[in-house]
């Protein structure tokens, strides 16, 4: 996949196109993303995926502690691993955000990335003031001979699959609901880091990922994971907190992964949240930690030879 950060590229190839923030890479980006896809082979054309760098909720704070489903780091991955051909995120600005539909839609879609099929949701709204509409793209494509292509929405439980229903599925700690929304398992993809090391004391030797401040957590609590390093996948469980037993201040992400001992200091890891067992607790002293969290782990052993 080719990876794109700016607003002024133009492409030597015609392009089958879909846009959005995409955050999450739900079933209804998938749907999009697919369509694309299909559209690109059948063509030989490239399959291009556009979307915008911050945000645009961070950029015009529209909600109090707005966080992402996803990293950008993270979302690139995700559809990278989709198979597309180009990822573009454009950089977004309130100069940028105030172009017309019509603007965007000739200048950056059309003439630039030589666009012949635009693939959107038929709910889609975008450019100053929210103008654009996939009506306007198919007025403006006339043009250009482009086809757009409108996707109905993505029902679950009678209900439309969205990131913000997804992120109030996760701030309720309730992984299953949001896994089937998300069709990977939510994730978290960090470095680790060296922490107080109190777990390898008692025991419990964790993996360590400082908290990315733009992503968004399930509630603090203890969780069945399934942890991704080197391309082999370990079971594991998985604190999110503060570690207020030891007096922690810093929000971490300690995985304990079940049967490996190795040393990973500063490679990268993937923690996959499939269950929610307990919120976070503090504990009178070291001991009653060790043993809830043999309680944990035991836990953990039985809910995956359940699954």
């Amino acid at each position: 996949m080719n990876y794109i950060a700016g607003n002024t590229t133009v492409l030597d190839k015609f392009t089958a196109i879909t846009l959005g923030n995409f955050d999450g890479i739900h079933l209804g980006h998938r749907k999009l993303i697919n369509t694309v896809k299909d559209y690109a082979e059948k063509e030989d054309i490239l399959s291009v995926v556009c979307s915008f760098l911050p945000h645009p909720k961070l950029v015009f704070k529209e909600q109090e502690n707005f966080a992402l489903i996803l990293t950008p780091e993270e979302k690139r991955e995700r559809i990278k691993k989709m198979g597309v051909d180009v990822y573009i995120d454009f950089l977004f600005t309130k100069e940028f955000a105030g172009l017309s539909a019509e603007e965007f839609t000739e200048k950056y879609l059309y003439q630039q990335l030589k666009c012949k099929v635009i693939v959107v949701g038929e709910d889609y709204r975008f450019g100053s003031q929210q103008k654009g509409t996939p009506e306007l793209l198919k007025k403006i494509g006339e043009k250009y001979s482009v086809k757009v292509i409108t996707i109905p929405e993505v029902m679950v439980d009678n209900e439309k699959v969205s990131s913000s229903r997804i992120r109030q599925l996760l701030e309720n700690s309730n992984l299953e609901g949001a896994n089937e929304l998300l069709y990977e398992p939510y994730s978290i993809i960090g470095t680790v880091v060296e922490g107080k090391k109190i777990g390898r004391t008692i025991g419990f030797p964790t993996l360590n990922i400082l908290a990315d401040p733009i992503k968004l957590f399930p509630a603090n609590g203890v969780y069945a994971t399934r942890t991704v390093y080197n391309n082999t996948t370990y079971n594991s469980v998985t604190n999110i907190g503060y570690n207020p037993t030891v007096n922690g201040k810093i929000k971490t992400i300690e995985t304990n992964v079940l049967g490996f001992n190795q040393f990973v200091y500063g490679q990268t890891i993937e923690v996959h949240f499939l269950k929610f067992f307990r919120p976070e607790m503090t504990f009178r002293n070291l001991d009653e930690l060790k043993a809830q969290i043999n309680h944990d782990t035991q836990k953990a052993k039985l809910y995956f030879e359940s699954i």
